[in-house]
C-alpha cells in the first residue's frame, strides 16, 4: 500500500498501458485480481442459490475455492508489505517511520471497515446495531498489518525472517485451540473478543490464526522483492514457491490418506484453522503463484489483463459487490437461484465490476488529489507528504 510520500509498490497501480513501476511484481496484482474474481463467486454462490442448488456436487466445488479469497488477501498484504519494506530499506529509511507507515496504512484499512460497517447498518434501515462491531475480512486486514507492521519490520536494515515466521508457526500452532474462541475470558468484551478469536456472526474473522498469513506474506515480499532486480531470478522464485506448493499439497495429501484423524479436531471450524489446512492453502496459493508469474511473462503489460486490473480495485470491487450481493436491491434472488442461474449472475456480476473497475483506474485518482486541490482553493495547502495515503487495495 502506497504512502502519499512513497513510491507506489503493488498498490495502487497505474492505469493499464501506464509506466511500470519499478519496484512492482505483476503476478502480485494477478494473483490478488484472482482472489477478487473468486471472492465475487463464494459470495454469490453462497447467498443467491436455492437449497436444492446447494446440495449438488457442483456447489461443493465452489465452498472448497472459497476457502482462498481471505487466506489470499491476508498473504498478498503481507507480500506488499515486504516489498514496500525492501524499497525503504534501500532508501535508508529507519524502523521507527517503517512501523509508522505499516501502522498507519493498517489504520486506514480499519477505519475504512468500520465506515463500510455504518454504511451497510444505515442502507438496512438500521437492522442490527450489533454489526457494526463485526469484524469482517476488512477489519482482520486492518489489525493484521498494523500487527505485522510491528513485529516485522526491518531492524538495522535486516529483513527479520526469525521473529515473523516464529511468530507465524505460534500462531498456526495454536490456531485450532483458541482460534474457534471457547477459551477466551468471559469478562472481555465481545467485540474485543472478536479481533482474538472465534468464529460466528461477530467474530467471522479473528486475528488467531489468519495473522500468520499476513506475516508469512511478509517474509515471502522480501525474498521476492530481492529476486526481482533479475527477471530471471523472479520467474525461478516462482518456480520454487510452485514446486514448494506442490510439495506442501501432496505432503498434507499423503499424511491424511495414511491417517485422516492424525490429529483429532473438536470441530470442523477448529480442523480449518489446523496446521494440516494452512499448508495445504499455502501450498495451493504456491501453484497458483506459479500460474500467475506465467501469465503475465506471456501476457505482460500494457497488455489487457481482467486479473490485473481486478488486482488493482480489489477494495472498490469489494465494497460495492458485497452491497450488491448481500443488500436490499438483489434480496429477491436470495437463496432462490439453479446452479444455472446463479453461474449467469457470476457472470453478470463480475462484468459489471470490471466496468467499474475500469472507470476508477481511468477516471478516479484517490482522494489524495482531490484533497490537495482542496486545501488550495482554501488557502492551506501542505506539502504532499502531509496528506492520507490513497485508498489501498483489500
Amino acid at each position: 500500500m502506497a504512502s502519499a510520500n512513497s513510491e507506489p509498490v503493488n498498490q495502487p497501480a497505474p492505469a493499464p498501458g501506464g509506466t511500470r513501476s519499478a519496484g512492482r511484481i505483476d503476478a502480485v496484482d494477478w494473483l490478488r485480481g484472482l482472489a477478487v474474481v473468486l471472492m465475487i463467486e463464494t459470495h454469490l454462490y453462497g447467498y443467491w442459490t436455492s437449497p436444492a442448488a446447494q446440495a449438488t456436487a457442483l456447489f461443493r466445488d465452489t465452498r472448497w475455492w472459497g476457502g482462498f479469497p481471505f487466506r489470499m488477501f491476508l498473504l498478498l498484504a503481507g507480500v506488499s508489505m515486504g516489498i514496500k519494506f525492501e524499497a525503504q530499506i534501500g532508501r535508508g529509511t529507519e524502523r521507527g517511520v517503517m512501523v509508522r507507515g505499516g501502522v498507519r496504512r493498517g489504520f486506514e484499512v480499519l477505519v475504512l471497515a468500520y465506515l463500510f460497517r455504518v454504511q451497510e447498518y444505515v442502507l438496512s434501515f438500521f437492522w442490527d446495531w450489533h454489526d457494526l462491531f463485526r469484524v469482517d475480512i476488512l477489519n482482520c486486514l486492518g489489525a493484521s498489518m498494523m500487527l505485522a507492521a510491528l513485529i516485522s519490520a526491518p531492524r538495522r536494515g535486516r529483513p527479520q525472517y526469525g521473529i515473523t515466521l516464529a511468530v507465524a508457526a505460534v500462531l498456526v500452532a495454536v490456531g485450532p485451540t483458541i482460534g474457534p474462541g471457547q477459551h477466551l475470558p468471559t469478562w472481555l468484551p465481545r467485540y474485543v473478543a472478536a479481533y482474538i478469536a472465534g468464529h460466528d456472526k461477530m467474530a467471522a474473522f479473528p486475528l488467531i490464526p489468519p495473522l500468520a498469513w499476513t506475516l508469512v506474506g511478509v517474509a515471502i515480499g522480501h525474498w521476492l522483492a530481492r529476486q526481482n532486480r533479475d527477471p530471471q531470478r523472479l520467474t525461478g522464485a516462482f518456480i520454487v514457491c510452485g514446486v514448494v506448493g506442490a510439495a506442501m499439497v501432496g505432503g498434507v495429501k499423503l499424511v491424511r490418506f495414511i491417517d485422516p484423524y492424525i490429529v483429532r479436531y473438536p470441530s470442523e471450524v477448529a480442523q480449518q484453522m489446523g496446521v494440516g489446512t494452512f499448508f495445504y492453502r499455502l501450498g495451493s496459493i504456491g501453484m497458483m503463484a506459479l500460474l500467475a508469474q506465467a501469465v503475465t511473462r506471456l501476457w505482460p503489460p500494457p497488455r489487457f489483463s481482467v486479473m490485473r486490473v481486478f488486482g488493482q480495485t480489489s477494495l472498490l470491487v469489494y465494497w460495492v459487490h458485497v452491497e450488491l450481493v448481500y443488500g436490499l436491491l438483489f434480496k429477491r434472488l436470495a437463496n432462490r437461484l439453479s446452479m444455472t442461474g446463479a453461474t449467469v449472475a457470476f457472470i453478470l456480476m463480475t462484468a459489471a465490476m470490471l466496468a467499474l473497475s475500469l472507470w476508477r483506474i481511468k477516471r478516479w485518482r484517490g482522494w489524495r488529489p482531490v484533497l490537495q486541490r482542496l486545501r488550495q482553493k482554501l488557502g492551506t495547502a501542505e506539502p504532499n507528504g502531509n496528506l492520507p495515503s490513497a485508498q489501498p487495495p483489500l
